[in-house]
């Protein structure tokens, strides 16, 4: 009786936002036709690389979407994954690279990162242990794409994109396994009420935070721009996306998507001409590229609105 063939381990990293999500199917639908390899799946908004033991033991590791901030990394880490015996593969937007001499690490702030690991895979496949597992689908490229499009912000003509977006706010974390062994028509079709729903309830909440968005006209370094203000809790950059493209104005845009965090709230801000980096440090020393970035205001609403409520309880005394 001949010994079962033991399988390849592969540990993804990635966090639960939809280009995250997403990028699970996607590696679903990439390692389908193979029965050598055993995914493991480990959702975080964060990642610190100093801890080193969470990428031992294993055969590949992928690390998708989440940023290496440049800080030193301990010897323990060079000598568990800068081996040639396994992939280890780090993908993000921003940060740093991760140096090694058979460390893969690629930090490109205008492609997805899945759409950077598939790039790496096919155009480099003798590069990396993974390659060999996986075969480029149409259904996974159709899937790259549409994870790439909303990245970049050229989604509006994008129905994939559209749909999977509802999918993924209806299910979370379980729409790989809604994905899984279907044909992207079928997907849909089985799917297709709860799709409807969710883009509808979309549409619904955006349209609703438009009426409450203020507007302003603003001056920033010698420069007329009209900045427009709103509090939300759910789609931020769809809300963002619109607020900046809903109406023809000569004036350069800033958008300012305010959200509450455990601490201080934060702004989510996006911009047409000005710096939105520089708009995000002149407001509370924030950061970010040309036309994305952030910021932490260092209060909460509830902390301002708490505060002034005091002030008029006292005052009624």
């Amino acid at each position: 009786m001949s010994k079962e063939k033991e399988k390849k381990r592969v540990r993804v990293f990635v966090p639960t936002t939809f280009e995250g999500v997403t990028s699970v199917a996607i590696l679903e639908e990439l390692t389908k036709g193979s029965d050598e390899l055993e995914l493991d799946i480990e959702y975080t908004s964060h990642l610190d690389f100093r801890d080193h033991q969470k990428f031992t033991d294993m055969d590949i590791v992928l690390v998708i979407g989440l940023p290496y901030k440049g800080y030193a990394l301990p010897t323990e880490f060079q000598l568990g994954v800068d081996v040639p015996f396994m992939d280890f593969i780090h993908a993000a937007t921003y940060g740093e690279e991760i140096e090694g001499e058979n460390i893969i690490s690629m930090v490109d702030p205008d492609k997805d990162p899945i759409k950077q690991i598939a790039d790496f895979l096919t155009t480099l496949p003798d590069s990396s242990l993974l390659s060999k597992y996986v075969e480029f689908t149409d259904k996974a490229w159709y899937l790259i794409q549409a994870v790439n499009d909303y990245r970049i912000w050229n989604w509006e003509n994008n129905s994939i994109t559209r749909m999977l977006l509802a999918l993924y706010q209806a299910s979370h974390k379980w729409m790989p396994r809604l994905m899984r062994g279907l044909t992207l028509e079928e997907i849909i079709k089985r799917n297709a009420p709860v799709i409807q729903g969710q883009m509808e309830k979309m549409k619904d909440y955006i349209e609703l935070k438009l009426k409450m968005t203020k507007r302003y006209n603003v001056v920033v370094e010698g420069q007329s721009c009209l900045l427009k203000v709103v509090f939300a809790d759910q789609y931020i950059n769809e809300l963002a996306n619109k607020l900046l493209t809903e109406e023809q104005t000569a004036l350069p845009v800033i958008v300012c998507v305010g959200r509450p965090t455990k601490s201080s709230d934060m702004f989510s801000i996006r911009t047409t001409v000005v710096n939105a980096g520089k708009i995000a440090y002149m407001i509370n020393e924030g950061g970010g590229k040309e036309a994305v970035a952030s910021v932490f205001t260092g209060v909460s609403y509830a902390e301002l609105m708490g505060n002034g409520i005091v002030t008029k309880l006292a005052q009624g005394e």
